[in-house]
């Protein structure tokens, strides 16, 4: 029986200056990451984010979109600050931001977010949640596929 061996492959920037400087309690939409090239079996997404000068709820929440044709995505903000259907997002998880000016990184499973398997696109969704707007730079949005193959 072949064993199944996990590789993480190149790390990819999603282009975007969305980040730098973002309001709080503001969404915006980091970028889309197309799933169909090379097949992976997860994505991991590590996002990067430097506060403020913190208060309330002190994070970073990150959603995603996803869409099995790529042209429509689920239902829920991209940008603004209505949160009438955030409901309607994918969690995908909070970046604690709990110290003034200081960068903190999280790193998830996007698989994870979609009950293990992916959808042919996704869009990365950013809520600053963290009391404060975030600094003018130093922000990202990083992702890696996670392939299979037999040994």
């Amino acid at each position: 029986m072949a064993t199944i061996s996990l590789i993480t492959g190149a790390i990819q920037t999603l282009t975007t200056s969305a980040l730098d400087s973002l309001a709080n309690v503001t969404y915006v939409s980091a970028g889309t990451i197309t799933h169909t090239t090379n097949d992976p079996l997860d994505v991991l997404i590590q996002v990067k984010a430097t506060p403020g000068t913190v208060s309330g709820n002190k994070q970073l929440v990150v959603f995603a979109k996803g869409s099995l044709d790529g042209t429509d995505f689920e239902s829920g903000p991209e940008s603004g600050t209505t949160t009438t259907d955030e409901p309607n997002l994918t969690f995908i998880g909070t970046v604690p931001l709990g110290t003034n000016s200081t960068a903190q990184i999280g790193v998830f499973s996007l698989a994870a977010a979609f009950g293990g398997s992916l959808p042919q696109q996704t869009k990365i969704i950013i809520k600053n949640d963290s009391g404060a707007g975030l600094a003018a730079s130093g922000h990202y949005v990083k992702y890696s596929e996670v392939t299979g193959s037999s040994v």
